[in-house]
Order: structure tokens, then C-alpha cells, then sequence
């Protein structure tokens, strides 16, 4: 069974001949590997360095099943990329000037001034080089503070799926049948947080739930164009990025979060590929309601201290037939244990998920610079040894 086929039908709920190992993996540990230093203004893309072939490489050198998430979108809206790139372009209506301030090649301040008919909008953010492998960015203004700019947004911004995919075409092309491509999108809740502040979006639906359900209700349809386009692409997986959604309690969930995500799952799912749910934190009062989303897998499970989730009360609480993946920790266990103990660690958990099924063995998120190789190939061998069916 290769790598293909064995990710496909454990995102199926179908029996496999054994667990697969994908951890989830980010540029940095692809970077590192090949002691590639990127630039800020071209991290995602470099025009000397492909880490779309090399994620492969270092798939087949740990031997993990590639869920390839480098074949994303994460050069125009995602993750580090905290400005949405299809409003960062000017268009009719819509005059955008872009200004950068460089500290060296380790820092850059962006500032993004739009003009529109109907008024200004700008939105700063930071860039900062943690580590020779690692860039990582935070917004520090929002476009959106109040309702005026979202109307703004509304009426004015250019069209959601003027985008390149280019990045997961090329995944598409060099992954075969060792995986899957892995396109990562932002939940119904988690894209308010690329526009607004997190304490803002909290409170908005207790606050004024009209209005924030009326910007839930713009930027899913704007998801939704852009995930049928990623799937058009080659997108093999859309991973629904749900972490900010730990912030909430179980009624704001319930009433606020869960029918619309279903609405974005729901809708993806229409265009023929399986659903990735992604918290990598606190979940453990939410996720008896993952049973109700439409999802074909949730990951990361992520225990104490960093999140709250006890793995076997996440084995009580959720449906068989919801495919897991994760509970290893990579922030301070992968870093700082030994092979012998994540060989261990390894063992005992599939130990106890194989009965149930539909596991993929993988960390709670992306490794961390400096983590051994001998734990990750500790990690990756007590993968294939314990996980057997």
C-alpha cells in the first residue's frame, strides 16, 4: 500500500495495513535539513531553493507518509502571510500602497494603505526572522475596527480567488503516489482574525451577533471560491484552520461557530475532497461538537501543558468513525526527550488508539528548529513497528 492510498483511506475511515505517519511539517524543517537560509521578502518562494521537491526528500528520508502542506496557499493569505493578498493589489475602486521598513534582513514593518470611494483602510504588520530557518509575522493594526471598514471591505474589495495556486500545482506534480497535498484554508471563525483583533471577534457575537454574523457571512463565500479553486489546483485535502475557535466556550461555540463552520465544511466537501479540521489547542470543552461538523478528520489533540486535550477522554467523547490525528508533542517532548522515550511514547499511544482505528500518527503541529534527528527518526520507526494493523 503506498503512501496515497494508505492517507486516502484513513481520511476515509477505511482500514489501512498500518497507521500512517505524517506529521504536519512546515518550511522550516525543510529549510533546516538542507541548511537553506530564506529571505523574508521570499520565504515561501525562493527563487534558489524548491522546498516543494524537497519536503518530499525529507518525507522519504524519516520515511513518514506525505501529507504535503508546503502545497498550499501560504505565499497569499495563510499563516505568516497575515495580510489576505487578493485585497493587497490594487483594482477598480480600490487603490492599494504598500510601504516596507527593513531592520537588517531580520525585520520587516509592512503597511498596507488602501483607498476606496467610501473611505481609507490600513493594516500593519511585522515580519520577524526567529531562527536562520524560521519567519514569523503578527499583525499589529487590523483592516477591520469597526462596522465602517468592514463596509468598505464589503463593497470594494477585489474578487477572493484572484490567486495563484501555483504552489500546490507543483505539489500535485511532485508528490505521485507517495500522498496527498494538503491545502491549508482558514474555519468561518479563524479568517475574522486575519481582519480584526482576537479580542474583538470574542466578543462580537455576544456583543453585536449581527454584525459578526454578517462578516461570517462575506468570508465564506470568499473561502469557499478559494478552496474550489485550490481543489481544481490539485488539492488532494483542504485542512480548515479552527485553532482560535479553543477561545470560545461550549455555548458561544455552539451557537455562534458550529453551523458555519459546517457551511464552509459542508461546501468544500462538494468539491470531492476530505476535510482536515485543524486545533492544535485547547479543545477539550468544544470537541463533543466535532462530532456534529462534517469533517472527516481532526487534528492535533494537543495534551497539557501546552492545550488540554486528555486523548483517552477525546477516545470516549468522539465518533468512531472521525478519523484522529496527532498527540504528540513537539514543543518540548520531541526537543528535549530521548529516542528511547519517543519510542515509547509512540508505542503506548498506538497501543491504545489501534483498537478504535482511524489514527494518523503525527505531532501536535510543525517541529521546531534544533529537534534531534534522532527523535524524529525515533518517532517516524516506532511509527512503522507499533502501528500494524
Amino acid at each position: 500500500m503506498n503512501g496515497r492510498e494508505r492517507l486516502s483511506l484513513a481520511l476515509n475511515g477505511s482500514p489501512t495495513d498500518r497507521v500512517p505517519v505524517a506529521p504536519f511539517l512546515y518550511y522550516n524543517s525543510i529549510y533546516e535539513m538542507f541548511d537553506y537560509e530564506p529571505r523574508i521578502e521570499t520565504f515561501f518562494t525562493p527563487p534558489d531553493f524548491d522546498p516543494i521537491e524537497k519536503f518530499i526528500e525529507y518525507c522519504d528520508f524519516f520515511g513518514f507518509d506525505v501529507l504535503h502542506t508546503l502545497g498550499s496557499v501560504w505565499d497569499f493569505w495563510v499563516a505568516n502571510t497575515m495580510m489576505d493578498q487578493s485585497i493587497a493589489v490594487s483594482d477598480e475602486n480600490w487603490d492599494v500602497h504598500i510601504t516596507d521598513e527593513k531592520n537588517g534582513e531580520d525585520e520587516l514593518l509592512r503597511t498596507v494603505n488602501i483607498r476606496t470611494p467610501g473611505g481609507d483602510l490600513r493594516h500593519i504588520e511585522k515580519h520577524t526572522r526567529t531562527s536562520k530557518y524560521l519567519i514569523v509575522s503578527a499583525t499589529l493594526e487590523y483592516l477591520i475596527k469597526g462596522k465602517e471598514d468592514f463596509e468598505i471591505l464589503r463593497r470594494f474589495a477585489p474578487p477572493a480567488d484572484r490567486m495563484d495556486c501555483q504552489l500546490i500545482e507543483r505539489a500535485r506534480k511532485a508528490i505521485g503516489n507517495k500522498g496527498l497535498v494538503d491545502a491549508n484554508t482558514h474555519g468561518s471563525f479563524n479568517i475574522l482574525g486575519l481582519f480584526r483583533k482576537l479580542e474583538d471577534i470574542l466578543t462580537d457575537p455576544l456583543i453585536d451577533p449581527i454584525f459578526y454574523q454578517e462578516m461570517v457571512d462575506y468570508f465564506i463565500l470568499r473561502l469557499i471560491s478559494r478552496a474550489k479553486k485550490m481543489v481544481e489546483a490539485g488539492a488532494d485535502v483542504v485542512e480548515v484552520a479552527g485553532h482560535w475557535t479553543g477561545h470560545v466556550g461550549p455555548k458561544t461555540f455552539q451557537k455562534f461557530i458550529l453551523d458555519n463552520e459546517n457551511r464552509l465544511v459542508s461546501a468544500i466537501k462538494e468539491f470531492g475532497v476530505p476535510v482536515i479540521y485543524h486545533n492544535c489547542g485547547d479543545a477539550a470543552k468544544i470537541m463533543r461538537f466535532y462530532n456534529d461538523l462534517e469533517i472527516d478528520c481532526w487534528g492535533y489533540l494537543t495534551p497539557p501543558p501546552h492545550a488540554d486535550v486528555i486523548v483517552e477522554e477525546a477516545l470516549e467523547v468522539l465518533r468512531p468513525s472521525l478519523t484522529l490525528r496527532g498527540n504528540i508533542d513537539q514543543i518540548t517532548f520531541m526537543c528535549q526527550a530521548t529516542p528511547q522515550e519517543v519510542e515509547e511514547k509512540v508505542r503506548d499511544l498506538l497501543t491504545l488508539v489501534k483498537p478504535r482505528g482511524n489514527w494518523i500518527l503525527s505531532t501536535t503541529d510543525f517541529f521546531f528548529d534544533g529537534t534531534p534527528y534522532e527523535n524524529i527518526h525515533a518517532f517516524a520507526e516506532a511509527g512503522h513497528k507499533y502501528g500494524q494493523y
